[in-house]
């Protein structure tokens, strides 16, 4: 009992946070599967029409097809709004009250006193919390999955770069990466309203610079492709020159000349088009790569968050 007794304290100092991430993670993740089995039992047989429109759909392919398509931009879109943001909110809400509610109220004077080290009293506030971030957000990227998978059944999720960041263990590590950023936050600020503020903002900046960071990566590391398949990560399309150099768009019209004709109606470019890309099947190890780099960033954020309580003053 005496083991647990940190960990009650600190659920019983967030409960109210606590409670209400607990509640949405699981709406969002039953919701997800719910709507997901609805989706699957409204699935239609693709070769009911025709995918170069020649051919017009039957009234019943019709009627199915505007049933499931309805459904996924309707109650499918409206799930995944869930899945993906309550992450990212209860990473901050969560994260900023760690350290900085305690140094706003001052309660930090007394329980620093009282505790065997600041480092151990930091500890007890933030493991359970983190554990609670972590398994939440992991849950709730499994439930995008389960909903991606019926949602695009043309697609297998674990060899697929669509929606990539926002669901299965990606967004996971990106809510407890937010978590550790507004815990920083909060312990240098020492202020609540202003933390949650500063660190969504650097939440916002954090994730966005490295996915800049990471699609530069990948384009570097694309190949030729003949026909990218709907899973696959487009990165570019460039044309082929007789003596095999490649160019783009902005280059096109030097060795191609558009067509002066106002009656053409053949194709340009009349270069052969190479399109580049990144294959799906490569999905789950460019997804341990940027789950590592959230790691890495995550460790880094609460190691400064522990030097700052070591060394700030109480109050």
């Amino acid at each position: 009992m005496t083991a647990l007794a940190p960990v009650r304290i600190t659920f019983r100092l967030h409960r109210f946070e606590a409670l209400a991430f607990i509640a949405l993670a699981v709406l969002g993740v039953g919701l997800a599967f719910v709507v997901g089995a609805r989706l699957d039992g409204l699935r239609f047989d693709p070769s009911c029409y025709d995918t170069t429109g020649l051919v017009p759909p039957s009234r019943a392919c019709e009627a199915a097809m505007n049933q499931f398509y309805m459904m996924v931009d309707g109650e499918a879109g409206k799930v995944t709004l869930i899945t993906t943001m309550v992450p990212f909110l209860a990473g901050l809400l969560l994260g900023v009250p760690i350290v900085g509610r305690e140094i706003e109220r001052g309660t930090t004077r007394l329980a620093w006193a009282l505790s065997p080290s600041r480092q151990s009293w930091f500890l007890q506030r933030l493991v359970p919390i983190l554990l609670l971030v972590a398994g939440g957000s992991y849950l709730l990227g499994v439930g995008a999955d389960r909903l991606l998978a019926s949602s695009m059944p043309e697609i297998e999720p674990a060899n697929a770069f669509v929606q990539f960041g926002f669901r299965g263990v990606v967004l996971a590590a990106r809510g407890v990466f937010v978590f550790a950023l507004a815990v920083l936050v909060g312990a240098a600020l020492g202020r609540v309203l202003p933390a949650v503020i500063l660190g969504g903002l650097l939440a916002v900046l954090g994730i966005m610079g490295g996915s800049q960071v990471h699609q530069q990566i990948l384009r570097a590391e694309a190949i030729e492709m003949a026909e990218p398949g709907p899973g696959d990560m487009w990165v570019d399309q460039l044309f082929r020159l007789p003596d095999g150099r490649l160019i783009g768009w902005n280059e096109v019209e030097q060795y191609d000349p558009p067509p002066t004709d106002a009656d053409f109606t053949g194709e340009w470019p009349t270069l052969p088009i190479v399109t580049f890309g990144v294959p799906g099947e490569r999905y789950r190890e460019v997804e341990l790569r940027e789950v590592g780099a959230l790691a890495g960033g995550t460790l880094v954020a609460l190691a400064a968050a522990a030097v700052i309580v070591q060394r700030r003053r109480p109050g």
